[in-house]
């Protein structure tokens, strides 16, 4: 196991974005319209709901006691960088992000019934730089015949690329297309940065299930299942010159939602959160080490 890659998001925002996905979830809101109770619109590409009737004139995102924020609409489910929302669409969805900023990397997250991926890189002087395609196949959890044959096939639910080029006005187009409905829980668009000289063997692996199990006055025993999120706790090496870097680094990016890439082989050990502490120990001459531990999104 090698290298620690985290893959920050840039912000992408109304005037950077467009898409086939039409923002027609509910009604806009509009002023001069009376609204009843549990009437829904949509205001500054967020859904609201109505609290009570008779409501008039009050804007949704500055008047609490008349609207509640319901969530994004369709088409910012995508972006809200929570992993458990998802953009859907029937068969093909496109989006194209507009460019600002370097960004090195891109993560799709959370992906359902998506069978064909299609990533473009375009600059306005020098026209296509990247085109990437690639097919999400399916395949076996078991290495056995009997599985090959009639087991479950599954498909992977996240894919990356990180060798976008770094031309910072260039627009980046994203193409998903699958048999029937499919979705997309997170895009995310941005620069790579790589702490340290690699993740140790010895990752720990686990998740933090908030399940609950509720037992009645008879001695029954339900059990709610709810979400759950990824953890995952590791010691990263680092040469003694980089410590300062490194932890420049790590306390920027406190609270702040991010692709953690401990391998580039498996899916399994990355996982898209933040990470709860972080412990560095001048350990040798030459070499120290930091222990991280990273929580993920429900």
């Amino acid at each position: 196991m090698s290298g620690l890659i985290v893959l920050r998001p840039v912000d992408v925002t109304p005037a950077l974005l467009t898409s086939n996905i039409p923002e027609n979830d509910y009604p806009a809101y509009a002023a001069a319209t009376t609204y009843q109770a549990d009437a829904r619109v949509i205001h500054g590409h967020s859904v609201y709901e109505s609290l009570q009737a008779s409501n008039k004139g009050q804007q949704p995102d500055i008047s609490p006691k008349w609207w509640v924020k319901v969530g994004p609409t369709n088409l910012w489910k995508a972006f809200d960088r929570s992993h458990s929302t998802q953009t859907v669409g029937n068969q093909f969805m496109w989006f194209e992000i507009a460019g600002t900023e370097v960004r090195s990397g891109i993560a799709l997250l959370n992906l359902t019934g998506v069978s064909d991926i299609r990533v473009q890189v375009i600059d306005p002087n020098f026209g296509l730089l990247y085109d990437r395609s690639e097919t999400m196949l399916s395949a076996q959890a078991q290495s056995n015949w009997y599985s090959w044959f009639f087991g479950k096939r599954t498909t992977r639910k996240d894919w990356r690329a990180l060798d976008l080029p770094s031309y910072p006005n260039a627009k980046i187009r994203i193409e998903l297309a699958g048999a029937g409905p499919i979705g997309v829980g997170v895009i995310l668009v941005g620069d790579q940065v790589v702490l340290g000289e690699g993740a140790e063997f010895g990752l720990r692996m686990g998740i933090r299930d908030y399940s609950r199990k509720e037992t009645d006055q008879w001695g029954e025993v339900t059990l709610q299942q709810r979400a759950f999120s990824k953890t995952r706790s590791f010691n990263l090496s680092i040469k003694n010159d980089q410590l300062d870097e490194v932890e420049q680094l790590l306390s920027e990016l406190r609270a702040t939602p991010a692709l953690w890439i401990v391998s580039t082989h498996w899916d399994s050990p990355n996982v898209y959160g933040w990470y709860s502490s972080f412990d560095l120990m001048l350990q040798y001459a030459r070499y120290s080490q930091c222990s991280i531990d990273i929580e993920g999104f429900a």
